[in-house]
């Protein structure tokens, strides 16, 4: 029994659609059936060679599913179960993994990323895909498939949130980048009850699906923004709170001079491993600025399907098309990833089911 599949080949610097034989499930582990699968930003990142993956794989880490095959000692889970991934593998041994801080494995740059499903091993970018069960969980009788692709790239939001803290509710936010994760950030910041809120987006399309979501925030060119300080003093007219969702550096390091005192800065956004930017030390200081970093999802899939996913599945992503979220087959890959790329849509996710 075959089935199709998105080979990644870093050598032929190739993304194709093949044929693959379906895989069996190994001892403590599920084979899962894929529904839903949606493309990150990590995925382009690593059809760029900006970001570490295998040399030939299938790619796709952000799926849900339907378990069609239980391996050896696997008691917790059955066939039928629907169910997400976390993407994410550690050594469980090193003296982070050993302390609860497992997205600082240390066993090399970025290892708990190592064994990554659709970075390190095949992912979601097929019919079919064989996980451990220490990286699957059940999705709540109240969270659809559709939903269910969703939950890990929301639940990096939610170790995003938490890292964050929870600014004064009267906070001026800006967030780089109309991107799904800009979006996204976006619905969680009016799910919180933050008015204040801009959006800046360079992309005309992103930035109309930005005004059309119906959260009363205003989505602006970047440039429209800087000229605001060309006129303005910082402590007028900028933010609070900056929440990057861009990835991109020279947005990076022009949003430091818009922050207030007494200011966060959120890197959301994945850059470019080799990439710099130049901000001046002296304002950190004199404003006593905050930089917060967030990688990854650590111990927040749980809660994010049994409580954002859930609280926000019948409003906030209620509407794909309003988000910017379009469905493609498998078959159309090349057409999703020029659309991602050109900006007409924030995320392409693939309906296996169709």
């Amino acid at each position: 029994m075959t089935m199709q599949g998105l080979l990644w080949d870093k050598t032929a610097d190739k993304l194709s659609l093949d044929e693959f034989p379906v895989p069996k499930a190994s001892a403590g582990e599920v084979v899962i059936k894929v529904a839903y699968a949606g493309i990150c930003g990590t995925d382009l990142h690593i059809m760029n060679k900006e970001y570490p993956s295998g040399d030939r794989l299938i790619l796709g880490h952000e799926f849900s599913g339907v378990i069609t095959e239980v391996g050896d000692g696997v008691t917790q889970f059955k066939v039928g179960d629907r169910v997400c991934v976390d993407p994410c593998f550690i050594c469980g041994s090193c003296h982070h993994c050993s302390s609860g801080r497992v997205n600082y494995c240390h066993r090399g740059p970025l290892q708990h990323l190592r064994n990554s499903v659709g970075a390190r091993r095949d992912g979601g970018f097929a019919n079919f895909c064989a996980v451990p069960t220490g990286h699957v969980h059940k999705l709540h009788d109240d969270v659809t498939l559709l939903h269910g692709a969703l939950v890990e790239p929301i639940s990096c939001i939610q170790r995003g949130w938490d890292n964050l803290g929870t600014p004064p509710s009267d906070s001026r936010v800006l967030v780089l980048g109309a991107g799904y994760i800009g979006v996204m950030w976006s619905c969680l910041l009016h799910f919180k009850g933050y008015r204040d809120v801009t959006i800046s987006e360079p992309a005309k399309g992103r930035r109309e699906l930005a005004m059309g979501m119906g959260l009363g925030f205003q989505a602006v060119h970047p440039d429209t923004i800087k000229a605001r300080f060309a006129d303005g003093n910082v402590e007028d007219v900028g933010y609070d709170v900056i929440i990057d969702c861009s990835g991109s550096p020279p947005a990076i390091e022009q949003a430091f001079n818009w922050l207030r005192c007494g200011a966060t800065f959120l890197q959301f956004g994945c850059c470019p491993t080799n990439s710099k930017i130049t901000i001046n030390p002296f304002q950190i200081y004199q404003k006593e600025l905050k930089i917060v970093g967030c990688l990854t999802n650590p111990f927040t899939m749980a809660t994010t399907i049994n409580g954002l996913v859930r609280g926000m599945s019948e409003s906030y992503l209620s509407d794909f098309s309003r988000l910017g979220i379009k469905m493609f087959r498998l078959q159309e890959y090349q057409e999703a990833i020029a659309q991602l790329k050109k900006g007409t849509i924030s995320k392409a996710m693939f309906d296996l089911q169709a």
